[in-house]
């Protein structure tokens, strides 16, 4: 029996990277023998400094490639277990750095990576048995810190939020003029620092919606983050054309109740993944490095509206136009996109290595 670590950050009901979980676990029943492979996640009380009776430990899907994650992976490695990296990324890049990076003009991430982490990180790519990471901003990042040579060996493979499947259940093909809003907190920790500034522009962006004739509803992905979307309907103040939805959804369910919008804005990451799988183009509130990431992904670059633009109701409003006139386009590119990821994605298991 080959005993396997998931490492995500798992078992806070965030409906994100839960479903990161449910895909990997889908995955192992898809080509692994059950028989033969135990599986833990990292949920609380899963003490990742004692790994000695994992054979294989894997870096899933996140915004987990932060120094202390490495160093669990580090000494996975020199206890002689095996390493994965599964479609994990970067986060946490300041905005004027992340715009350095797009430029091909950052020469350091010493913000984020000490000396010590570069060394960390740079061991454990090199005796990984896998690295494939979230997207090409993630990639850039790595080869400045240890490299373009050595950081040939890691792959951009996608998020595996790429690997949602449309649910079984019926999915109504009738899209009403809805404008779906994800909302939420970060606690501020937002580019631009003001969640508040945010918040009011989602206003002005819903009421100019509903006097162009759209609904809004009003949904969330996280239990910490309803406070935040009530405050929003609040403000907002139009039972009649506002629908608040603060039920917490699988993911499944999630899309099956997206389906029916003509377009989504979401301010939590993988709200975009749901919305674009139930083929609703998403407009993606660029609040950190990660929206990025995933928008240079899929080639949906466009479709990100930074949350420190002075003039955010305003680039919002003319995305909605966007994907208005754009709608088969932009579910193309991402399905197209998903297609050619999707063996990436499943490369560790088709290969033998898990």
């Amino acid at each position: 029996m080959k005993k396997l670590l998931y490492i995500g950050w798992i078992g806070f009901n965030n409906l994100g990277d839960e479903l990161l979980w449910n895909i990997f676990k889908d995955v192992c029943g898809k080509y692994l023998d059950k028989e033969r492979i135990d599986l833990t996640p990292s949920v609380p009380g899963i003490d990742l400094k004692k790994i000695e009776k994992y054979d294989t430990v894997v870096l899933g899907g996140g915004s987990l490639l932060l120094p202390g994650y490495l160093q669990i992976l580090q000494n996975a490695i020199q206890k002689g277990k095996s390493v994965v990296i599964w479609g994990t990324g970067l986060d946490w890049i300041e905005k004027r750095n992340l715009d350095l990076l797009i430029n091909d003009g950052l020469n350091s991430l010493e913000q984020n990576f000490k000396q010590k982490d570069v060394e960390v990180l740079d061991e454990v790519i090199d005796r990984a048995l896998f690295v494939g990471v979230r997207g090409p901003l993630t990639k850039k990042a790595i080869e400045i810190m240890i490299g373009s040579e050595k950081a040939k060996k890691v792959q951009i493979i996608g998020d595996p939020g790429l690997l949602l499947q449309e649910p079984n259940t019926d999915i109504s093909n009738e899209k009403k003029k809805v404008i779906g809003i994800n909302w939420g907190t970060t606690f501020n920790r937002l580019y631009g620092a003001n969640e508040t500034f945010v918040e009011e522009q989602l206003v002005e962006t819903a009421k100019t919606l509903i006097k162009a004739g759209y609904k809004i509803m009003i949904y969330t992905v996280w239990a910490d983050d309803r406070p935040s979307c009530q405050r929003l309907y609040d403000k907002i103040n139009d039972p009649d054309n506002v629908i608040l939805d603060k039920n917490l959804y699988s993911e499944n369910e999630l899309i099956a109740k997206l389906s029916r919008c003509k377009g989504t804005i979401n301010f939590k990451l993988h709200a975009n993944f749901l919305s674009l799988t139930a083929k609703v183009p998403a407009i993606s509130l660029g609040y950190r490095f990660k929206v990025f990431d995933f928008a240079e992904s899929v080639g949906l670059q466009y479709l990100v509206v930074s949350t420190d633009s002075k003039q955010l109701a305003q680039d919002l409003l003319e995305r909605v136009e966007y994907i208005e006139k754009n709608e088969a386009k932009i579910i193309e590119q991402y399905q197209s996109t998903r297609k050619k990821f999707e063996p990436l994605l499943e490369s560790p298991f088709t290969g033998n290595l898990l």
